[in-house]
């Protein structure tokens, strides 16, 4: 019983820490490259002005998921990439005011951000959609601030060795279980000795 709760542990352990590392890898990468950090149609973004106060503010790590075009709606909050203007190249989170348009098979939103006093956006279509908002992170961000300072780096390294040579010795002992027990399989086994021994025959003299 303690073998197999040891060893769900250590499952659990090393699932945690494949996507700790997986998490900040993509989002470590993904900054050096200037791209945004995204696994399985998820992505995640830092929203950079106070547009959308009180409902996100400046540093807030916010995750979004892309989305079907029916399926985004007035109300929802979205972020896209706008072509025009000052802004060109960047990435917006604002929200949708109004019931999205079709027009010729393509939805058409119109978005504003949240502040009070915030002006209608450029009406945008579907293409520049990047996803739907969820929910914001700010454990993400902690540990990301975190990863890259020094101790941070330490500890990142640290678990890298701690889990690749957990698997390694791991795969090394169960190399040696599975070699001993091939040794034993191949190795002629001494014959045992019987404990009885044979009576003599008797033999009988003929008169």
């Amino acid at each position: 019983m303690a073998r197999k709760i040891r060893k769900a542990i250590n499952i659990i352990a090393t699932v945690i820490l494949v996507l700790l590392i997986v998490i900040v890898v993509l989002v470590f990468v993904a900054r050096i490259s200037g791209k945004t950090p995204s696994l399985f149609g998820y992505h995640v973004y830092r929203v950079q002005t106070d547009s959308m106060e009180p409902t996100l503010s400046v540093g807030d790590v916010i995750l979004v998921k892309n989305t079907a075009a029916e399926d985004i709606q007035n109300g929802d909050i979205i972020t896209y990439r706008c072509l025009s203007g000052e802004l060109e190249g960047q990435t917006i989170t604002h929200r949708v005011v109004k019931e999205p348009e079709q027009r010729d098979g393509v939805y058409y939103y119109q978005t504003k951000g949240d502040k009070n006093g915030a002006k209608l956006d450029d009406e945008i279509s579907y293409d520049q959609v990047e996803g739907k908002y969820l929910n914001t992170m700010p454990w993400v961000d902690k540990m990301y601030t975190f990863f890259l300072s020094p101790a941070g780096l330490i500890v990142f390294i640290g678990l890298i060795v701690v889990l690749f040579g957990y698997e390694m010795i791991s795969l090394i002992i169960a190399y040696k279980s599975v070699d001993e027990k091939d040794d034993d399989y191949y190795e002629p086994k001494p014959k045992k000795e019987s404990q009885k021994r044979k009576k003599p025959k008797k033999t009988h003299l003929k008169k």
